[in-house]
């Protein structure tokens, strides 16, 4: 981490260096080059140091210490004022001593008075005048850019770790949910027939094991529909053998594509919990199919008359799975259900090609 900041900063540092020497320091070199009887003067030099040194110094002190909010501008104002005023003199201290005041040496023509001297000098002055301003202003430019950069980035982590945070929240609600519904379902087969109780506990820890420690961010679809299958499984022992069930779990061409964990067992667990299980004359149609880069999960069950009462009802579950998906997938994701008659019908769309947050 600390290479990476330390080359981030080399990098600044020479990109600044770039625009300074574009901006303030080349078209000194050019006019002299355009002017060879001129010669190549050191003052050149040193007043290119010097508008590096004003850029840095605002973008490392003056602006940190002065915007900070719209009552310290006076500060900032005040403190380029006075190193405005110090530049200049330097400068025209300098310009004196080096430049011998007017012109070279080696040109002819008479001495120039001292009002062409200062005329000279106050036209020269006005000209690093601007080109301080202009040094100031562009390095007011890049530092905000810089914090608008940072406020930025630091929002951006914000938001993405409250977005993880949710989901976490969301999958340590869902799990204690699907826990004791196996748990119930397990609960009736004990007086109903202990062996098949005993092979649905080895059932659910396969389950939690898939749910608690197997299921990351990502999985395959393969995986997750192996996890649906034995769910189902595990919910066949407790229910009527002749109550008809239609499952179809299939991945076509798709089953190592990868998909956000545990986001079907919400609407299957529906089916099971609140589907009228009790009449062998009613079905449940479990489907779920992936191609052509969506998978689909479409179910549909009888429901008892007292809930067929209730259309507009919906649980926590299907709550959360909604929250699930729009979080994972946006509008990559679509989930809709209701009754028909008293069919509880739902159908859950995910495109595959949508990116999965890291």
């Amino acid at each position: 981490m600390s290479d990476i900041s330390h080359k981030k900063r080399v990098n600044t540092f020479l990109t600044h260096l770039l625009f300074i020497c574009i901006l303030f320091i080349l078209p000194e070199v050019l006019s002299t080059i355009a002017s060879p009887w001129r010669g190549m003067s050191p003052w050149m030099y040193i007043k290119g140091l010097i508008f590096i040194a004003v850029f840095y110094i605002n973008y490392y002190f003056i602006i940190e210490r002065s915007l900070t909010s719209r009552r310290s501008v006076w500060k900032f104002v005040i403190y380029n004022l006075i190193l405005t005023a110090v530049v200049l003199t330097v400068t025209y201290i300098g310009w004196r001593m080096v430049c011998n005041g007017f012109q070279p040496r080696h040109r002819k023509g008479p001495d120039p008075t001292e009002w062409q001297i200062l005329a000279r000098a106050a036209s020269l002055l006005l000209r690093d005048f601007v080109m301080l301003i202009l040094t100031i202003g562009l390095s007011v430019a890049l530092r905000m850019g810089d914090r608008w950069l940072n406020l930025e980035r630091r929002s951006r982590e914000l938001v993405a770790s409250h977005r993880e945070e949710e989901l976490k929240n969301l999958k340590s609600q869902l799990n204690p949910h699907f826990l004791f519904n196996t748990l119930n379902s397990i609960y009736a087969l004990i007086a109903i027939s202990p062996a098949k109780a005993q092979n649905a506990v080895h059932e659910l820890s396969r389950l939690l094991r898939y749910v608690l420690y197997e299921s990351p961010g990502a999985v395959t679809i393969k995986q997750e529909l192996e996890f649906v299958d034995n769910y189902v499984k595990l919910m066949r022992l407790r229910l009527n053998p002749g109550l008809k069930m239609n499952v179809t779990l299939d991945a076509g061409p798709c089953a190592d594509s990868l998909i956000a964990p545990l986001l079907f067992i919400t609407v299957i667990e529906n089916v099971f919990k609140h589907g009228n299980t009790g009449n062998p004359a009613d079905t449940i149609d479990i489907k779920i199919t992936a191609a052509k880069g969506r998978i689909t999960c479409v179910t549909s069950n009888s429901v008892a008359p007292d809930a067929a009462s209730q259309p507009g009802k919906q649980g926590i579950g299907e709550q959360n799975l909604r929250r699930r998906l729009a979080l994972i997938y946006g509008n990559d994701a679509s989930f809709a259900s209701g009754l028909d008659g008293n069919r509880y019908n739902t159908e859950l769309t995910i495109n595959l090609n949508h990116i999965l947050p890291a």
